[in-house]
């Protein structure tokens, strides 16, 4: 199955904290997150990319190109889009890059995407998420029900710490405790190419109209993952990831080990 990554946006957390550097790109370990995400989905046997770019595209796609190493690199526009494709022959490995626009929202990205996706089911992932998610158990999954969507939902972590309270007394305080009763979008999901329909365009934010949609037509399916997750949405949870890595705790990187 194609992967779609979104690293188009642009990462204004990210970046008012930060030296302005586009998030796709924020180093772990000294490897631009992007490149992480992409690692673990070629440990399932994925090799076919399609990354919409947007802002700062040029340099996303250069350093692409420098942590990819030695690469074919094409150059095309179609319908409206320009699209640098770089190859690994020996790897097997293809990656798309497509400029979907500077100011166009998450589902418009997706939608302008369909040229390149064949009528195909495909993964669909942030650029921001790293986890431990069985993707082969989530397609297996997918594959049983016959709806147009699937979404890995994990539990996230509290922002804040929590105080249980008997009266004005604090009887329990955990620092940022996993919420374990609440299932969030963990950013990691297949969709059917029908859903793409759900998509009205460039203003289409995923998260909000086209996914209400398909919950009113009964099309969103969750699969319950119970293992590690974090998003890299602040500086703050970059030097989390980073210190993992320092750590030898890097759980996104488990498949990777002999």
């Amino acid at each position: 199955m194609k992967v779609v990554i979104l690293a188009g946006g642009k990462g204004r957390r990210m970046c008012a904290e930060s030296t302005n550097l586009p998030k796709p790109l924020a180093a772990i370990g000294g490897t631009p997150i992007i490149c992480h995400i992409m690692s673990y989905f070629r440990t399932f046997g994925c090799h076919d990319f399609v990354i919409a770019v947007g802002s700062r595209a040029k340099q996303i796609i250069s350093s692409l190109q420098e942590h990819l190493g030695p690469v074919d690199r094409t150059q095309e526009r179609r319908d409206g889009c320009r699209s640098v494709t770089l190859t690994l022959p020996k790897d097997g490995l293809r990656v798309s890059l497509v400029d979907t626009g500077a100011e166009t929202n998450t589902g418009g990205r997706i939608k302008r995407l369909a040229p390149l996706l064949e009528q195909q089911p495909f993964f669909l992932a942030w650029c921001d998420g790293l986890s431990d998610i069985r993707l082969d158990a989530m397609h297996a999954f997918h594959q049983t029900h016959g709806r147009l969507v699937t979404i890995a939902a994990v539990h996230p972590h509290s922002r804040f710490g929590v105080m249980e309270l008997a009266g004005d007394e604090v009887t329990a305080f955990q620092e940022k405790p996993l919420l374990a009763d609440t299932w969030i979008n963990s950013g990691y999901a297949i969709l059917e190419p029908e859903a793409l329909e759900y998509i009205e365009g460039d203003a289409d934010q995923w998260e909000q109209g086209p996914i209400s949609r398909l919950v009113r037509d009964r099309q969103l399916m969750a699969w319950r993952h119970d293992g590690s997750w974090l998003c890299m949405d602040t500086i703050s949870d970059w030097a989390h990831l980073e210190n993992l890595w320092l750590a030898g705790k890097a759980f996104w990187t488990a498949r990777l080990k002999p």
